[in-house]
């Protein structure tokens, strides 16, 4: 689009538009800025919301921003404690991940952001509600999912699917063409995503899985971002978590609030080789996407968790468990916080966290694993599992294996799976005479 359609387009915009209300979900980027332009072009007051999930920015000075840009207003609001009441809980004491190894920060915190916009829309008496996630990937459903559930009777703007501008070099473009001057850069190689819980980084070689990907250039690159930017290389080299019924509520025996000991753990592993992930993720509008996720805490005290779960459920809670805590990944991913199926899980995954209590030491090196566990409702015991005399019975295991193989096979089986290769009764070596002993101590014991 051309300099002068641009600065011709407010004047088309504005010809029989009265004022209307409209809440945005406002970051301070060139997608948002350009964004406060764009609705008062069109006739909208706009009220900009500035959710504060644990990035770290200057946000009174972003909102001052805004109100230059012409925001009606603009406000900060902290959804950093209802974060630590009504998701991390759940998403640290199930260990939950989408596909396995995303980690879901972005995800946890977008439904937090689209409920401060709810609620302003409310106190106004009703207003569109504005986000500025493009038509390519989640974060559009995450918030037009929570604006559906929250405030159904509300407008739903997104900008990215009904303007004319084509990325960055347009925008840039369309503020210059209205005198802002701001220096935002034509090319931006990486993405960013911050919270208290993460930082993503896309775009770049990332967005392409033929390019060779130098990890320790992207790593370099955002180094100073996230959880005050590069510390010691390594960390400490163990961390010891308490938790009580899932829920991680110290650090080497020091208690602390939730967003406290995250934010601990992010600080101190924040250059940890193993704190980050490299993530090739299936998007639920079906475009895939590759990612890397810096989240040593939600790396750390996973591994914890597990190791806790693994020593003190059975083994039917464990996998029960280990399904919950997929599918309520699964379900944060795709936007469904707001629902029946959240709410459920929740309770369910409450009596699977009821018995997780103790400590649990994680050792660093080489890699993050739970090297100590100590938990009051441990069934792992060594004195059950050690190879040395004990009251357990080696006998009992006839009895359970006759009977679990009367379940779990039942019959013989007359497959030629091997080919031929294993030799039978009427098939021995020539070389063996039927007559021909070999020496006892040479034998498998029949009972073994």
């Amino acid at each position: 689009m051309s300099e002068k359609a641009l600065r011709q387009e407010p004047a088309k915009a504005l010809r029989g538009l009265t004022s209307k209300k409209c809440v945005l979900a406002y970051s301070g980027g060139l997608d948002t800025t350009t964004i406060v332009l764009w609705l008062k072009e069109r006739g909208y007051e706009v009220h900009a919301v500035l959710v504060d999930v644990g990035q770290e920015e200057d946000l009174p000075g972003l909102c001052e921003k805004a109100s230059k840009l012409g925001a009606a207003s603009s406000q900060i609001c902290d959804a950093r404690p209802a974060m630590c009441h009504q998701v991390l809980p759940w998403v640290i004491g199930l260990g939950a991940t989408y596909e396995g190894t995303y980690h879901l920060g972005t995800a946890l915190a977008r439904p937090f952001i689209a409920a401060a916009q709810v609620q302003l829309a409310k106190k106004l008496g009703g207003a569109t509600l504005v986000h500025g996630a493009t038509g390519k990937g989640n974060d559009q459903i995450r918030f037009e999912f929570a604006y559906r559930s929250l405030a159904p009777d509300c407008e739903v703007l997104a900008p990215w699917k009904v303007w004319d501008l084509g990325g960055r070099s347009d925008m840039i473009a369309y503020l210059r063409a209205r005198g802002i001057e701001e220096d935002f850069a034509l090319t931006k190689e990486f993405s960013m995503d911050e919270n208290l819980w993460h930082l993503s980084v896309e775009g770049g070689d990332l967005e392409d899985p033929a390019a060779r990907l130098d990890v320790t250039r992207v790593l370099k690159a955002v180094s100073g971002r996230f959880s005050g930017g590069e510390g010691p290389e390594s960390g400490p080299p163990e961390a010891t978590i308490h938790f009580e019924k899932g829920v991680p509520i110290a650090y080497n025996g020091e208690r602390m609030p939730l967003a406290e000991l995250v934010s601990t753990l992010n600080h101190e592993y924040r250059s940890a080789p193993w704190a980050w992930d490299l993530v090739i993720e299936n998007r639920f509008t079906g475009v895939k996407s590759r990612g890397l996720y810096i989240n040593p805490a939600a790396k750390l005290l996973h591994v914890a968790v597990d190791g806790l779960a693994r020593t003190c459920l059975n083994k039917p809670s464990y996998d029960k468990y280990v399904e919950i805590g997929r599918e309520y990944g699964a379900l944060l991913y795709r936007g469904e916080f707001f629902s029946q199926q959240r709410v459920m899980l929740h309770a369910a995954a409450s009596m699977a966290m009821e018995h997780l209590t103790g400590d649990v030491t994680v050792r660093l090196e080489p890699v993050p694993h739970a090297a100590t566990i100590d938990a009051a409702a441990a069934i792992f015991s060594k004195s059950v599992a050690t190879f040395e005399k004990s009251e357990f019975s080696h006998q009992d295991a006839a009895g359970f294996i006759r009977l679990a193989w009367m379940t779990s096979i039942g019959k013989g089986f007359t497959e030629d799976v091997d080919g031929g290769v294993v030799e039978t009764a009427d098939q021995s070596a020539p070389e063996l005479r039927a007559v021909e002993s070999m020496p006892g101590e040479r034998l498998v014991p029949a009972s073994v």
